[in-house]
């Protein structure tokens, strides 16, 4: 059986990465949209089987 997996999508800079379900939320990094060296805010865009 497959992994599901996640879309998580930065509501910033729409930055988007997929990660399986089990590896949780991406890491937070620097948003370029954002001023200063502010972190992406990641939501789930899409669930993918």
């Amino acid at each position: 059986m497959a992994d599901k997996r996640i879309e998580y999508m930065c509501t910033y800079c729409g930055k988007k990465e997929i990660r399986n379900t089990s590896m949780g939320r991406p890491l937070p990094g620097k948003c370029p949209r954002k001023p200063g060296n502010k972190p992406h805010t990641w939501t789930v865009n899409r669930h993918l089987n």
